[in-house]
């Protein structure tokens, strides 16, 4: 029985089953059944007017082989009856819809020999002169089936000149479309290996100018721990940048200008900041702005006097409202205790908030931590 490898696999020609090109059995994995009820289907739609072995052809001309180089299995009897079965059907079909004589049907099967010899020497390769030998040899006997098949279908009455234009649409279909179709799959495989190698190229090129460069830095300034911490916080936060959040590079948008004011506390303090942001980001005007410079200053004045190694930022944009909390688990202060003359909560937070419509909350107390939650309604 035909196993689905794949939730929803990729419609090939199954080289290790194939009985004449594969067809049946790739259709039968693609669909999850055993592969003699796609044969059976194939053969029973050959006696409608050839409509099984038109629809064969055109799936061996259009779709891939495998390439799982498995070894073929041997045919069995059946599987060999039900071939000549279907293309007896197919030319019987034919002969009773369009009144053919015989020697059109002879000549039909002829083209049909040649066409599988054809499509059998494209799937092998011309790497070969038996190869080349095969795909000759096939094309002479399509096109002597078409030509034949003219001739005679000029003096057969109506149904002839049908079976004739009919029979050279397909043996003009047989000798192109592959070729075709050969040319337009190396095309997509030459696209997609470039689009690798550009890929490679440019990952190396990152690590050159950030990876390699900081480990260099690194490694001279290995007696400053310090030193090496924020090197290696700011190449961290370089990385995450290019690998999650490249879609903002230029600081356009709030979530992109909070990332960056983190990251300059992060560089000027050296305390470990990694904000964690939720929703749609929205852009970087002036009420957001103030938002992040607010919410910069709190880093600041977290860095500074809570005496910890790391503060959490959290922000989120949700139902229209833009909310950043800045937290640490530090000493804690009396928020109405402060001097009058110290302006940096009172002014570069709360002050700048409000001024666009926004709103602050301190939450804080002696011995534990501080929280400062900057609300803005857009």
């Amino acid at each position: 029985m035909g196993v689905m490898s794949a939730l929803y696999p990729r419609l090939a020609r199954n080289r290790s089953r194939r009985v004449v090109a594969g067809v049946a059995s790739g259709v039968a994995d693609h669909l999850g059944v055993e592969d003699k009820w796609v044969r059976m289907f194939f053969v029973a739609a050959s006696f409608a007017g050839g409509f099984g072995a038109l629809l064969y052809a055109g799936l061996w001309m259009c779709t891939p082989l495998d390439d799982s180089g498995a070894q073929r299995q041997r045919p069995g009897t059946m599987d060999l009856a039900l071939v000549v079965l279907g293309f007896a059907g197919a030319l019987i079909a034919l002969q009773l819809s369009s009144g053919a004589g015989a020697t059109v049907v002879f000549v039909l099967g002829v083209l049909i020999v040649g066409a599988v010899i054809a499509l059998q020497a494209y799937d092998r390769g011309t790497g070969s002169w038996g190869n080349i030998a095969a795909l000759t040899l096939g094309a002479l006997l399509v096109m002597a089936g078409v030509l034949a098949v003219a001739f005679v279908g000029e003096s057969a009455g109506v149904g002839g000149v049908v079976v004739s234009v009919l029979v050279t649409v397909v043996g003009v279909a047989v000798l192109v479309v592959p070729l075709i179709a050969k040319l337009a799959n190396s095309l997509v495989a030459e696209r997609e290996a470039k689009a690798v190698a550009d890929q490679r190229a440019e990952i190396a090129s990152r690590l050159h100018d950030s990876v390699l460069q900081t480990l260099a830095l690194i490694q001279k300034q290995a007696g400053d721990a310090d030193e090496v911490a924020r090197l290696a916080r700011a190449q961290e936060r370089e990385l995450r940048a290019w690998l999650f959040d490249d879609s903002v590079p230029n600081h356009t948008t709030a979530f992109a200008a909070l990332q960056k004011a983190a990251g300059e506390v992060e560089d000027a303090f050296r305390v470990v900041i990694q904000p964690v942001t939720v929703g749609e980001d929205v852009a970087f005007d002036e009420p957001t702005e103030a938002v992040v410079l607010a919410a910069r200053e709190a880093m600041v004045n977290a860095a500074k006097h809570a005496g910890v190694d790391t503060i959490d930022v959290y922000a989120e944009h949700l139902a229209g409202r833009l909310e950043v909390f800045v937290r640490d688990r530090g000493s804690g202060f009396d928020p109405d205790a402060i001097p009058a003359d110290r302006h940096g909560l009172r002014d570069s937070i709360v002050g700048r908030v409000e001024r666009v419509g926004g709103e602050v909350h301190v939450m804080s107390s002696i011995g534990n931590g501080s929280e400062v939650e900057i609300a803005l309604e857009l």
